[in-house]
């Protein structure tokens, strides 16, 4: 594992990343060490190289969203020209729905921090000191956080939004939790690269 790209990395992390034991990719004729053995004559060196790691800043977007819904709000008679309530083939009185428009305004906020991670992986031949393949490898993490308030009539606002809308801001992730949640997806890419190499 090598670090240029002057930002710490989190121990955790630089400690998944090199145990080879957990992406399951050793079998018969291919077996990965992240501690050398001294008795073993080995093929290859494999390299990770982090080479760039940005954190955006933290921000907060907002929007604000007007929701209007029709609802049912009772009924009215149905009249006939004279002023009559009108009535059915029983003798009852006709009566119609009555509705009104509701409306509400949202204030939505939206807190967003992003981490990338680039990094190089490299296999280099023991026999020759040659680099025999070299893939980059980037990946992200976004975090995305949603809350508001509400003023006017709840009512018009879908229940599955309603749920979702939290009332209050949470704390940002700090710096090395991004970086660590940005070197899961990095550690799954880099499985996917050792699984299609092939040696000579």
């Amino acid at each position: 594992m090598q670090n240029q790209s002057q930002t710490v990395l989190p121990e955790r992390l630089e400690e998944e990343l090199l145990n080879f034991s957990t992406y399951g990719i050793n079998d018969q004729w291919t077996q990965y060490h992240n501690n050398k053995i001294n008795a073993l004559d080995y093929d290859y060196d494999l390299d990770i190289i982090i080479d760039r790691i940005v954190i955006s800043p933290e921000q907060v977007l907002q929007k604000e969203l007007i929701k209007e819904k029709q609802i049912k709000d009772g009924f009215i008679y149905e009249y006939d020209t004279n002023g009559n309530v009108k009535k059915d083939s029983l003798g009852n009185d006709i009566k119609k729905d009555k509705f009104i428009t509701i409306k509400a305004n949202v204030i939505q906020n939206t807190q967003l921090k992003e981490s990338n991670v680039n990094a190089i992986v490299q296999l280099k031949d023991k026999r020759t000191l040659q680099v025999v393949d070299r893939f980059p490898v980037n990946s992200s993490f976004v975090f995305t956080y949603i809350y508001g308030s509400i003023y006017g009539d709840r009512r018009a606002l879908e229940a599955n939004y309603l749920e979702t809308l939290n009332p209050q801001s949470v704390n940002f992730p700090p710096d090395e939790q991004m970086v660590y949640d940005t070197g899961e997806d990095l550690k799954l890419k880099i499985k996917q690269i050792l699984n299609r190499l092939t040696y000579n």
